[in-house]
């Protein structure tokens, strides 16, 4: 059972890894479709940029990944490892000791700076 878990997790890891690697080419980031929601409307989504921004940070540009969108800089990372733990657990079959767990106050606070981000972020 371990044994498939563990295999899930190395082609993730493996996709993720080929993704960071595609990203960190200098030849930039024009093979990667545009948002769709931008296209469709005008405005920016709340995860506009991020994809730059990962590229940006991927070259040790990480002033410039904060330019292109600040919150998913802070978040990312954060939920990064917070995937990771879980991820971790269910490889082991049962959780680790410790989660990231912000519950539903955390939750809403997270919903709440997105929705504050996306609204000013089209208005600025």
């Amino acid at each position: 059972m371990h044994k498939d878990r563990a295999l899930w997790v190395s082609l993730a890891f493996l996709l993720l890894a080929f993704a960071a690697f595609m990203l960190r080419q200098t030849g930039g980031i024009g093979w990667i479709p545009g948002c769709a929601f931008r296209k469709l409307t005008g405005l920016q989504c709340p995860g506009c940029g991020m994809t730059r921004a990962t590229y940006a940070a991927l070259h040790g540009n990480i002033g410039d990944a904060f330019r292109l969108n600040p919150v998913g800089m802070v978040l990312l990372p954060l939920a990064l490892v917070g995937l990771g733990i879980e991820v971790l657990g269910w490889v082991r079959g049962r959780p680790l000791p410790f989660r990231l767990n912000v519950g539903r106050w955390g939750a809403a606070v997270i919903a709440l700076v997105m929705i504050v981000f996306w609204v000013g972020r089209n208005l600025w």
